[in-house]
């Protein structure tokens, strides 16, 4: 049994990449995540170098098994977190304790 992907969650706001090559990921242009996240797609506000906003809608994560196959999605491109967002969401990731950090638990006799 396989087990089920999940997409990363990014916030309304977050700064994005997103291609028309959801195969590849090639030429990623910046975004911004311009709604609330669905389960398995997004919505990005792009823009045109001559400054025209585009909503794209339903844009799956690039690593996303679905995206495998024809679905009819090629039209709708893939996501990434830019490095800035990637930075940003490590830095606030609560830190995993180590053994150490947790210290030794007692045990009751």
């Amino acid at each position: 049994m396989s087990e089920r992907w999940t997409m990363p969650i990014p916030n309304i706001g977050d700064v994005v990449l997103f291609s028309t090559d959801y195969r590849g990921f090639s030429d990623p242009i910046a975004g911004w995540v311009a709604s609330e996240p669905g389960d398995s797609t997004i919505s990005i506000v792009t823009f045109t170098p001559t400054g025209y906003a585009l909503v794209r809608n339903s844009v799956h994560h690039k690593d996303d098994p679905a995206l495998q196959g024809d679905h009819g999605w090629q039209d709708l491109g893939a996501w990434d977190f830019a490095p800035g967002t990637k930075a940003i969401r490590e830095l606030m990731a609560p830190p995993e304790k180590s053994e150490k950090q947790r210290g030794r638990e007692a045990s009751s006799k």
